[in-house]
């Protein structure tokens, strides 16, 4: 069992390390694709942070001109600015259109929740004449309560996210003793059949373990 775990993490290095043309061209595009897909991962998820960041101080900034005694809509569109953050909304302040509907449709846009609950706090505030500074305020803690949990939990997972890449980079280690000790494992794997079905199921298996790393830890942020 170890000596097939091996081979498998072998023939993946050698995906990784040995490209030939010819041979690996119809494999060469999927591992590009994959490569590509874990990259568009990583950084739509530091721009969906980063938009949570810049979206909580916008509605920090928000409390801060409406307790100064700016109205409300003004309030909104001086923090949304450009209106990158919420346009739907900047729409409707500027149009007086519903403004709550408008973030809403905003929040499902951006997959921003507290686009969503500020305008439920907008909404509560027009009907009822509840303080709509306070109810965001408290928003703004709670979020950043949340982005605190976020980044602890960010630390925690960091151990497993490093040893799942480390597993994946092992196999390269396993060709360069290979080619160490006087062996030729890129010659078996690239000029036999069977190496070829190793270096095939060994980068899936490769794939797939790194994929399931990355879905655990998505779950684990998702749960908060």
């Amino acid at each position: 069992m170890v000596i097939a775990a091996s081979m498998i993490l072998a023939a993946a290095s050698a995906w990784l390390v040995c490209r030939p043309p010819l041979r690996a061209g119809k494999v060469l595009p999927a591992a590009s694709l994959v490569i590509h897909r874990v990259r568009r991962q990583w950084v739509a998820r530091r721009h969906r942070s980063a938009r949570r960041v810049a979206m909580r101080d916008a509605v920090a900034e928000v409390v801060a001109d409406v307790r100064a005694g700016q109205p409300p809509a003004r309030a909104l569109e001086r923090a949304l600015g450009d209106g990158d953050l919420a346009p739907s909304a900047l729409a409707a302040v500027r149009l007086g259109g519903d403004v709550p509907e408008a973030l809403r449709t905003d929040a499902a846009r951006s997959l921003q929740p507290i686009l969503a609950a500020v305008g439920a706090c907008w909404s509560v505030a027009a009907t009822q004449g509840a303080g709509l500074a306070d109810a965001l305020d408290r928003l703004v803690i709670q979020e950043r309560r949340a982005e605190e949990v976020r980044r602890e939990l960010d630390a925690h997972l960091a151990a497993p996210r490093a040893t799942a890449r480390m597993l994946a980079l092992l196999p390269a280690l396993g060709i360069g003793l290979g080619l160490v000790v006087g062996g030729d494992p890129l010659g078996w794997l690239l000029g036999t059949t069977i190496g070829w079905a190793c270096l095939a199921l060994g980068l899936v298996l490769v794939v797939i373990g790194l994929s399931w790393a990355s879905r655990i830890a998505r779950r684990t942020e998702h749960l908060l």
